[in-house]
């Protein structure tokens, strides 16, 4: 290791002008030796020469200290129970020797460029004190879901405006006297991974501070995503955590995922919802509330990369899915569910079939992912029109609406992937803004549950 850090050394830096920034890049880790390995493999590869890197070790009970020898850097290891991920970059700050302090998770990947161009971010907007970037074009994991939740990442950091109003810890970095004042990240209220750099950045600005939106500092992330995983981490961990952030501030942003359009659509979303409870015949709704999950399902793990359309674990899930299908095809053969209904099931078991029992060439898996993503939207229009054309046209107002409110995120969509991926993602749309504001509606609760214990505690 030592070739590398000779090499780290001799390489040209890219702060040749007015103003010097040396750089701590902190790295906190929780048993994730794999994603930390390739994590200070990419440091290493820095252009970027004055910089040092601190690993703090969130108490792994696997071999990631171990990775961390191996690299020329500072490891800092943490004893007892996990703190969580703000409580250990308020250790690898306080322990850092820069003007600039970095955060950067385990999981990514930065560019040869990305700490050099953090730097001069510093040297041309001194006004600023802290500044973050956004995933890259490409995610380290092939699956649909991983994609879409990565290139939606990307699109919104990238729609930002300058200014921000929050704070983004994936790679970020932020002035280390400032860091300091502000008591860094709050590691008490947040001690497992949630908003606590939302929170640090909303401090931020509060206190007059000013955060830059770099949109050229671009990383790359290793995350591999679940349905499961994503609706706990966006649910629990993120919507309403900010949703009682935003109370308590009085606050409502309208930048990033919390524009005033968004909010609309969200709402939209849930009145369509409504709608389609208090219309549809009970069959044809018990219908649609299955076909939902299993095209969640289905898309969610589909493999984009080449190889089988289900990525390696998830043919057990395939399989399920294959069976609830043809149980769908069944039910239509004997009348239960409209027969219109039928020629969805088949085409979504022919196709699905191929995914879970062959493996395809790319061109062939691209035409069934479509055909099943065409045959699901039709299946949602015959259940949308089977009660009630009004209804249905109501209904059918509120997906255009939201569409094309969106277009700009679809249409980025079908230029990185396909027109199916673009298709498929609206529905996982649908799905983000239901739950942001049943969401946004828990977290409001919440807080005004804790205002009015607050208040009898204090009325006492």
């Amino acid at each position: 290791m030592l070739s590398t850090g000779l090499k780290i050394g001799a390489k040209i830096s890219q702060n040749i002008q007015a103003g010097y920034n040396m750089i701590s890049v902190v790295v906190p880790v929780h048993n994730a030796p794999v994603s930390l390995e390739r994590c200070l493999q990419a440091l290493a590869a820095s252009d970027y020469a004055d910089f040092e890197i601190i690993v703090v070790d969130d108490c792994s009970t696997d071999d990631s200290a171990a990775v961390g020898h191996r690299f020329p850097i500072r490891l800092l290891s943490l004893s007892g129970k996990p703190f969580g991920p703000a409580y250990a970059r308020n250790r690898g700050a306080e322990a850092a020797s820069g003007d600039i302090v970095c955060f950067v998770d385990s999981d990514v990947l930065v560019h040869p460029q990305t700490i050099g161009k953090i730097a001069q971010t510093f040297i041309l907007h001194p006004e600023y004190a802290a500044t973050f970037g956004s995933y890259d074009q490409d995610p380290g994991e092939g699956d649909f879901l991983s994609q879409y939740k990565n290139l939606t990442h990307h699109f919104v950091h990238q729609q930002a405006k300058h200014d921000a109003a929050t704070f983004w810890s994936g790679c970020g970095a932020i002035r280390r006297d400032v860091f300091l004042k502000m008591g860094g990240f709050d590691a008490d209220r947040y001690p497992r991974p949630s908003i606590e750099d939302i929170d640090l950045g909303c401090r931020l600005v509060q206190a007059g501070f000013r955060i830059y939106v770099n949109k050229e500092v671009q990383v790359t992330h290793l995350k591999r995503w679940t349905l499961k995983g994503w609706v706990k981490t966006d649910i629990l961990d993120r919507a309403i955590p900010w949703t009682r952030l935003i109370m308590r501030q009085r606050n409502m942003p309208n930048d990033l995922n919390l524009t005033t359009g968004q909010r609309l659509c969200a709402l939209l979303v849930m009145l369509m919802l409504l709608l389609i409870i208090s219309t549809t015949p009970l069959i044809p709704l018990i219908s649609l509330f299955l076909l939902t999950p299993l095209a969640l399902l289905l898309f969610a793990h589909w493999q984009l990369t080449p190889g089988p359309m289900f990525a390696r674990g998830h043919y057990r899930l395939g399989i399920l899915v294959f069976t609830l299908l043809l149980a769908i095809s069944i039910l239509s053969v004997v009348g239960t569910i409209p027969e219109l209904l039928i020629p969805l099931a088949l085409i979504s078991l022919v196709c699905l079939g191929g995914a879970v029992f062959v493996r395809p060439a790319p061109t062939v898996k691209a035409a069934a992912f479509a055909l099943l993503v065409l045959a699901v939207a039709a299946g949602y229009g015959i259940l949308f029109f089977t009660s009630s054309w009004i209804t249905g046209t109501a209904i059918l107002g509120i997906l255009l609406f939201v569409a094309l409110f969106n277009l700009p995120l679809l249409s980025f969509f079908a230029r990185r992937r396909h027109i199916w991926f673009a298709l498929a993602s609206f529905l996982f749309h649908l799905l983000y803004y239901f739950y942001s504001l049943t969401a946004f509606a828990i977290g409001a609760g919440l807080h005004f549950r804790d205002t009015k214990l607050k208040f009898q505690g204090t009325s006492l």
